[in-house]
């Protein structure tokens, strides 16, 4: 019989009120039947229901390590807690008894089998063609080249804009950011199809608007006045003014050519997704930004929240066991969507996938992977030695690429890196560590979040301060104006020890 612990129900419920609910379905006796398969593939039932009739709710494991939860409920969200709930009954090893599959539930089977035999097929295709040409209508190729000249014509109103400002000069905060046409702009700049410049616009004049009494009121709760100085709000304002100047100059040539190639379809160039461009798996396969057969471990989980885009970002940085190579995942999940939208969590094992997609990124970055399936497995000793294995020597060996990748105008201010230290300790009030030469580089949180920080010294042992493997984020601090680095990880011979999960 099949089942489900604790933690694998929280991290497929949508939220934490999904797995109360659902809990209570369980303890309360509210599934009238519970059934199962003779081949073990399918668990369902009913369960009452706010409604006169019970609701229809299944489980279906057809496709090992990808279940497929289904309900007659009217929810939106997804799972429901009825299949929370159903999860709970098997976790408490509740008897099931053998059904019949539903004809329901084969007709559902057999509509996703022939769907993905035309993906495959489709797939296949495309692997013995790859030259062929995508085929684009007229009228989809007009609507993109519209598209295109209407973003130029915003990045013109951009350029005005920001003339007006740098010939005001920065330092005039006051006059530039209470001044409605600006909020006006940021209005515009969706409508002409910006939304990437729209936000680090908008993320600009937040940043001009922070009232000093704001800073001092921060600093007093925080008693850490290092994110609140107004030196350091002034290096805020002028890395998004940076990439506003950048994108509007850039970006303008970079449409032009599209326009006079008479090339309107995504490519890799990364002011594409700048400008606010979406991708679409399918279009990162056919710029062959893909790769097959991949094993992944995920290092670091991190959870913050927006607020100029007012939505979740969950990412988690993995390591590819056969390269070394550590990329992300981001799942954004919009707050007014957040009772909709499955969460991300930690993720404490081995994936394995068949298709990983792969975002443009400048050479050396960390990119953003992407997959629409996986097969969970369980790490053993072997791939954390395959990890450690992976690590760099020294301080050194990362830094130089460190600087490249993170001086890029465009770049989030996060590097990974995974190396080898001798000891980790104070010098005087700063927490440094040091490699087998003797080099250091100071630890520092890259936000006002400090638990990565305060766990380092909480540590069961001192063994894990010396002679370990550490996987951090290389960042670039502004107020002391050198490359810092965030601990999120350490790596023994025997475990992956989590700082902040």
């Amino acid at each position: 019989m099949r089942t489900f612990d604790e933690q694998a129900i929280v991290s497929i419920a949508p939220n934490a009120n999904a797995v109360s609910n659902g809990r209570k379905l369980s303890s309360g006796n509210n599934f009238v039947k519970r059934m199962k398969s003779a081949d073990d593939s399918l668990y369902f039932g009913e369960c009452k229901g706010s409604g006169k009739s019970n609701y229809n709710v299944s489980i279906d494991f057809e496709k090992e390590g990808e279940p497929v939860f289904r309900c007659s409920c009217p929810s939106r969200q997804f799972p429901c807690k009825h299949a929370i709930g159903l999860m709970f009954e098997m976790k408490d090893g509740k008897s099931f008894e053998t059904a019949e599959i539903p004809q329901d539930i084969l007709d559902k089977r057999e509509k996703i089998e022939a769907r993905e035999k035309k993906k495959a097929e489709k797939e296949i295709e495309k692997e013995q063609n790859p030259e062929k040409p995508k085929k684009t209508s007229a009228a989809s190729k007009a609507a993109k080249t519209k598209k295109i000249k209407k973003q130029i014509e915003g990045l013109d109103l951009l350029k005005d804009v920001m003339g007006q400002i740098t010939g005001s000069g920065v330092a005039a905060c006051d006059d530039i950011a209470f001044d409605k046409k600006y909020d006006e702009l940021a209005k515009q700049l969706g409508d002409y199809y910006l939304p990437g410049v729209q936000i680090i616009f908008k993320r600009f004049l937040k940043y001009l608007r922070t009232d000093k009494d704001l800073i001092e009121l921060e600093n007093t709760k925080q008693k850490d006045s290092e994110y609140y100085t107004e030196e350091f709000l002034f290096n805020l304002v002028v890395k998004e003014l940076t990439k506003l100047r950048y994108i509007e100059k850039r970006a303008r040539d970079y449409l032009n050519k599209k326009l006079e190639s008479d090339d309107t379809n995504p490519d890799d160039n990364i002011l594409y997704e700048a400008l606010g461009g979406v991708w679409k798996l399918e279009e990162l396969g056919e710029t062959g930004l893909k790769k097959d057969n991949v094993s992944l471990v995920e290092l670091s989980f991190i959870s913050e929240f927006d607020d100029v885009k007012a939505e979740y970002i969950d990412k988690g940085y993995w390591i590819d066991l056969d390269t070394g190579d550590i990329n992300y995942t981001a799942n954004y999940c919009p707050l007014k969507a957040k009772k909709y939208i499955q969460r991300d969590d930690s993720f404490f094992g081995k994936k394995f996938i068949e298709k990983l997609y792969f975002y443009p990124a400048n050479e050396g970055e960390n990119r953003r992977i992407r997959y629409e399936s996986s097969k969970d497995e369980d790490l053993d000793i072997s791939d954390i030695k395959k990890i450690r294995s992976f690590a760099k020597k020294n301080i050194s060996e990362f830094l130089k690429p460190a600087k490249n990748i993170l001086k890029a105008t465009l770049s989030d201010n996060a590097y990974g890196v995974l190396f080898e230290f001798a000891k980790i300790g104070t010098n005087g009030s700063d927490v440094v560590v040091e490699d087998k030469e003797g080099k250091q580089i100071l630890l520092r949180s890259m936000t006002k979040d400090k638990t990565a920080m305060d766990a380092i010294f909480g540590l069961p042992s001192k063994d894990y301060l010396k002679n370990q493997v550490l996987f951090g984020l290389a960042h670039y601090d502004s107020m002391l104006k050198q490359i810092c680095v965030e601990p999120r990880s350490i790596i023994t011979e025997n475990e992956i020890l989590r700082l902040a999960y």
